[in-house]
């Protein structure tokens, strides 16, 4: 079915990366926009990029996702910037490194940091995943926290890394979507698919 006879439904996602620093936050992001790896300096308060999704549905519904991407700093003077970097996010992904367990240790500070600055009744509509990063490396045993999902990437080789985001995106209910109506899309849009090119940008106090 094409996309002019399918019903189209649109919406926008903010997803955030918490952890210490060092793990590979920004790594992540840049293999997962780019498709390679670069070694990243330590982030500054925080750096965005945004990047539009589409999954066609073989029920005639077709989904598009704008995707803003939030990689925070994970040194301890930027954590006082973090509720303006937290407030209306929809995925929270905190990261680790399998290499360091202490890492590990203090990812459930950064999910008590990130439930503290959030609305108590949309607490349960955040999906929070745990991701440990670098498995390309020798590292001890892996466990995780709670009942939280674990996921092992690797930014250095990306493994891991495209289904991770996609998998996260297409567990968003929907409920989050919203119709969208033919007479209404911007025709000049540019829709980029998941090796297309993605705006960046960065913030600090």
């Amino acid at each position: 079915m094409s996309e002019s006879n399918a019903d189209v439904y649109v919406t926008d996602l903010k997803l955030v990366l918490l952890g210490e620093s060092s793990v590979g936050k920004s790594s992540i992001v840049t293999r997962y926009i780019t498709g390679s790896f670069q070694k990243t300096n330590a982030t500054i308060g925080a750096a965005f990029t945004t990047k539009t999704l589409e999954f066609p549905g073989a029920d005639g519904i077709t989904k598009k996702v704008n995707l803003e991407i939030w990689d925070t700093a994970g040194q301890e003077r930027y954590r006082s910037m973090a509720p303006m970097y937290f407030r209306n996010t929809d995925i929270a992904l905190v990261v680790f490194d399998v290499t360091k367990p202490e890492s590990l240790r203090k990812a459930q500070s950064w999910i008590d940091e990130l439930n503290s600055y959030v609305e108590r009744d949309r607490r349960d509509e955040i999906l929070i995943k745990l991701v440990g990063n670098k498995m390309d490396l020798d590292h001890p045993e892996i466990t995780t926290i709670g009942e939280l999902p674990l996921y092992l990437v690797s930014a250095k080789t990306g493994e891991g890394i495209n289904e991770l985001i996609e998998d996260l995106v297409k567990q968003v209910p929907m409920s989050k979507y919203r119709k969208l109506e033919t007479s209404t899309e911007n025709k000049n849009a540019v829709h980029l698919d998941l090796r297309g090119n993605a705006r960046f940008g960065s913030t600090c106090c």
